[in-house]
Parts: structure tokens; C-alpha cells; sequence
């Protein structure tokens, strides 16, 4: 980094000069700009120069163009908005082998609709073809949705349905052997079977660590060039809006994933985080041991990290919390794990080197993990170690200076503020801090674990409609989801800002997305988006 400065020359002095540059000239120029830089040192600029994958130089549209040579490339990009790329702090991979994928109008599908879609499958799809489906709470709450009803509906095929929050899953009969689920199998550590009443026999209810231990099985089956061109796929959409980074979770081997990823040449960045399983022997850290051993697989992909669930969410009341649900007195959610299962989660990240993500949906789940950074005193520096805060709902009130002094990151996900009548009734209007994280000092990155789209989680971020009074402006939305998930992976040497030395990771907007109406955020798209100085995506916006 420090080569790459003092060989270029620039600093931005008074305004938006530079200096004279020393060195060749610059391979691009992005020129009359409204460059949102995300460096609260120098936060605005009109152009901006690429040398390689690194930016060598920002300023004015005068002062960059005469920094470039007869072979620069220059690309007006008409007052349009400039943002760093977008680095989506949170998001999942995982893949189906094949089957039939049910197809409803709402993401809340009734139970009528869901069996009519069930009946539908099985009359079209032969005996043993997999069928998947994506509910909400409506179905998968809905106690008398069990094995014995999916059976009755699909006797010769296997079903399983997923709410698409991710914490809770129901299979039927057909299922269980493929997933090697036996009738009376015990509960993995962090998960539930839910049994027949009075007996031991397992009735096809699934939750938290019983339901993604599964997955990996799942993931088995679908072949490399299914997982290459999910990751395509993936890769293709978030280009589209402006998004250069991504981490994700996934529960398949690190080492395949990672291979994949490498051989599917992305025009993405990608962090892998791998996602922790249970049996009922204890938490399967086989893999997460090796995550230092793992071969280098370039520049665009990483993996790293040790991430445990720690609750489950409000939807199923299964967040934990330090207070009585509000719709359910003398129930507080519960605990995945204990406070000793924790604190070897917390030693392993440390003695092995890695990151920790912790899932906490609720209050008590967060301060779990704040007490048990607290209790090594100062033999350890927290703030070095980053300890993550995943969702980071219940990180409110005492707990804000506690999460500030030991420098543990929140990420939040904007998405997830979509439902206020439902979070009401359950839990405070405390609950889902943003504007107090910034006040109190906490470092906030953001991330979708949802719609890939940026702009509609900016949106949500500016309005916080669960809990409006935790609302934050656009550009401070903008700086966590650049800056502040950068932070969050080790990263903000690199990326998170446009700034001398920084990988050339860019968005041109669509649109100016700190002016137009709420409801136009979500329209937004990026018309051109550079990865380490290169276009990965050309909307022909600017020809």
C-alpha cells in the first residue's frame, strides 16, 4: 500500500486537487462525476483514476483528465452518482439437487395454497422426484403441518418445506431416510426434533441445528456445474446492482465451495464463511479447524471464519430474550447453546485464528456474547479480534457501551425491518437498533440475508419502518454497507472507499440515490461496475 502512494504523488489538498503525478498513466478515468467516496476525510469528488486494480488518483474532472495518457481509457459518466462497490455483509449459498421447486404469488403462502401446490407437484413430478418449498410463518407454525399431513399429500415423494427466514423446516416420511434421519434419532446440540405426542418418534418438524446438518447432504448431490452456475447467477445479479463483494455462508465443504468459486471466474468477490453443524455428539468443528491449512484460491475469493447460532427469531418466538415475550408471558425464547458452549466457541476463535460471527436475534443472546468477551479482562484485545454480531436486534440500551468497548462489529440487515405489526407484538420498540449503534460508536456494517438489492436495504435503513426513530441517513447506509463491511471482514486497507490505493471496486448509479423518493431506491441499478479496474458490467448507459 505504502509503494502504491508514494509512487502515485497524490494527495488531495484544499477542494478536490492533486498533486502531479509520477509514474505512467492511468489505464481509466471516470470523469464528471457526483463521486460519493465513502472517506469521511475527502467524502466528495467529480473523477476519479485506475491504474491496474488500484485507484491511483481522485479529484477533478479537470485535474484527472490531464493525468491521462493517449492510451487511457476515459468514460464520462454524466453527473451520474459514484459510489464504492457494494459489499453485501451477510448473505447465504446453498443449492437443491433436482426436484420440483413450488411456486407461490407471496412469499406467506396459505396452508390451502400450499397443499393445492403439493397436489400439483406430485400429479406432475414421478414417485422419488424431490419437492421443495419456500413458505413464511403462516405454514411453518402451524402445528398440524407435520410429517403425517406432508405425507398424505406426497405418499411416494420426498417434501421438504423451508421458511424462508431459515429457522424452520418441515419433511414428510419419504424424506427422512434420504436425509438419514432416523424415526427416533436424537437431537443434535442447538436443535430440535419434534416428536408425536407421547412418544419418541419424530414428527417430521424440524428446527434450528436438527435442520442443517441435512443441508450438507443435500449440497452433495448437486453436481459442480450446478453449484458454478448458481454462482453465475449470483455473481451476474450482484454486478447488476453495484455489488463487488459478497460473503456467504454455506454449509458446504469450504474446500469445494472455494474451488468452485475459483473455477467459476466471478466477476464478484467472495468471502466464504463457513456455517457450523451439530449432531447430537456436539458441534462438528472438523473443517473449521483446517481453515488455516486451506490452499490460496486468488484474489477474488476468501474463506475465514467461525459462525454459530446462537437463537433463533421472533417470528417462531424463538429469539432469546431478557424479557417475557409480549404476546407470550412467561416465554423469553432460548439459547441454542449454554454460556460453557460459548465460551469454547470463543477459545477456538482464538486459538485457531479465526473471526467469530455469532448469530443473536434476541437481547439475551447478545449479551451472552458480551459477557463472555468481558470475562477474559485484558488479556485479550477485543477490538484487533472484531468479534461480529450477526442480525444484532437485541444489541440495545446497557449493552450499546458494553458492544462499543470491546470493538465488536453489527451487522445488521435492513430487510428484516419489513414487518413492524408482527416484530410489535412480540418484542419491545427498542429492538432493531441503527441510528443508536452510530450514536453509541459501534461499527455497523450491513449486509441483505435476503433480496440482493442494496438500494431496497438503503431504503429500509432510512426509514426503519419497525422502528423509525432508529432510522440513519443514506449516506451513513451507503458508508456501512462499503466501508463498514469492509471493516467487517479485515478489509478496509483494501476496499470500502474510493481512495488513493484502494482496489479499484466501483459503482456508477443509475440513479442519484441520495435525492430521489424513497420508493425509487429499490429502482436502482448500476450502469457500470468496475472490479479491481475492470468492467464486469456495462448497462450501455454511458456509450
Amino acid at each position: 500500500m505504502k509503494q502504491v502512494v508514494l509512487s502515485v504523488g497524490i494527495v488531495l489538498g484544499l477542494g478536490l486537487g492533486v498533486s502531479a503525478q509520477t509514474g505512467p498513466p492511468p489505464d481509466m478515468v471516470l470523469l464528471n462525476g457526483q463521486v460519493f467516496t465513502a472517506d469521511a476525510a475527502h467524502p466528495t469528488a467529480q473523477a476519479l483514476a485506475i491504474r491496474g486494480e488500484r485507484i491511483v488518483a481522485v479529484g477533478t474532472t479537470a485535474e484527472i483528465t490531464r493525468l491521462a495518457g493517449p492510451g487511457t481509457r476515459r468514460i464520462d459518466v454524466r453527473g451520474r452518482v459514484v459510489t464504492p462497490g457494494f459489499n453485501d455483509a451477510h448473505n447465504h449459498f446453498g443449492a437443491w439437487p433436482a426436484g420440483v421447486q413450488l411456486q407461490f404469488k407471496t412469499m406467506e403462502p396459505t396452508w390451502a395454497e400450499t397443499q393445492d401446490a403439493i397436489r400439483e407437484a406430485v400429479r406432475k413430478a414421478p414417485p422419488g422426484t424431490w419437492i421443495f418449498g419456500s413458505v413464511g410463518a403462516t405454514v411453518v407454525l402451524d402445528t398440524l403441518v407435520n410429517r403425517a399431513a406432508l405425507d398424505g399429500l406426497a405418499p411416494n415423494h420426498p417434501v421438504l418445506l423451508s421458511a424462508y427466514y431459515g429457522h424452520l423446516r418441515i419433511i414428510n416420511g419419504k424424506a427422512m431416510p434420504l436425509l438419514r434421519i432416523g424415526a427416533e434419532q436424537p437431537d443434535p446440540l442447538g436443535g430440535t426434533f419434534e416428536r408425536v405426542r407421547g412418544t419418541r418418534q419424530i414428527n417430521g418438524r424440524l428446527r434450528e441445528y436438527a435442520e442443517w446438518e441435512s443441508d450438507k447432504l443435500l449440497l452433495a448431490q448437486v453436481p459442480d456445474s450446478a453449484v458454478i452456475r448458481e454462482l453465475r447467477q449470483l455473481a451476474a445479479q450482484a454486478a447488476g446492482f453495484g455489488i463487488t463483494t459478497v460473503q456467504l455462508f454455506t454449509t458446504m465443504p469450504m474446500a469445494r465451495f472455494a474451488r468452485l468459486a475459483q473455477q467459476a471466474d466471478l466477476p464478484l468477490r467472495v468471502h466464504a464463511r463457513p456455517f457450523g453443524t451439530t449432531t447430537a455428539r456436539g458441534r462438528e468443528t472438523t473443517e473449521q479447524r483446517q481453515l488455516s491449512k486451506l490452499p490460496s484460491y486468488g484474489p477474488k475469493v476468501r474463506v475465514s471464519g467461525l459462525k454459530w447460532v446462537l437463537d433463533a427469531t421472533p417470528y417462531e418466538r424463538g429469539a432469546a430474550l431478557r424479557y417475557d415475550y409480549l404476546d407470550q408471558p412467561g416465554w423469553r425464547g432460548q439459547l441454542n447453546f449454554s454460556a460453557a458452549e460459548v465460551a469454547k466457541m470463543v477459545q477456538e476463535g482464538l486459538s485457531w485464528q479465526q473471526p467469530l460471527l455469532f448469530h443473536c436475534a434476541g437481547d439475551r443472546s447478545a449479551e451472552l456474547v458480551l459477557s463472555t468477551l468481558e470475562s477474559y479482562g485484558t488479556k485479550v484485545s477485543w477490538p484487533a479480534q472484531r468479534v461480529r454480531i450477526e442480525h444484532g436486534d437485541g444489541v440495545i440500551e446497557d449493552l450499546l457501551p458494553r458492544a462499543k468497548k470491546l470493538g465488536v462489529v453489527v451487522v445488521q440487515n435492513p430487510a428484516h425491518f419489513t414487518e413492524p405489526a408482527l416484530f410489535h407484538r412480540r418484542w419491545k420498540t427498542t429492538m432493531q437498533p441503527l441510528r443508536s449503534l452510530l450514536t453509541a460508536g459501534v461499527p455497523l456494517a450491513l449486509g441483505s440475508d435476503g433480496p440482493l438489492n442494496p438500494f431496497l436495504n438503503i431504503m429500509l435503513a432510512s426509514l426503519a419502518p419497525s422502528n423509525p426513530a432508529e432510522a440513519i441517513t443514506r449516506q451513513q447506509a451507503v458508508q456501512a454497507y462499503t466501508t463498514g463491511s469492509a471493516f467487517a471482514e479485515f478489509a478496509e486497507k483494501d476496499k470500502g472507499t474510493i481512495a488513493v490505493g484502494k482496489l479499484a471496486d466501483v459503482a456508477v448509479l443509475s440513479q442519484d440515490i441520495f435525492v430521489v423518493p424513497p420508493p425509487e431506491l429499490p429502482r436502482t441499478t448500476s450502469v457500470l461496475t468496475i472490479l479491481g479496474g475492470k468492467v464486469v458490467h456495462d448497462a450501455g448507459a454511458l456509450k
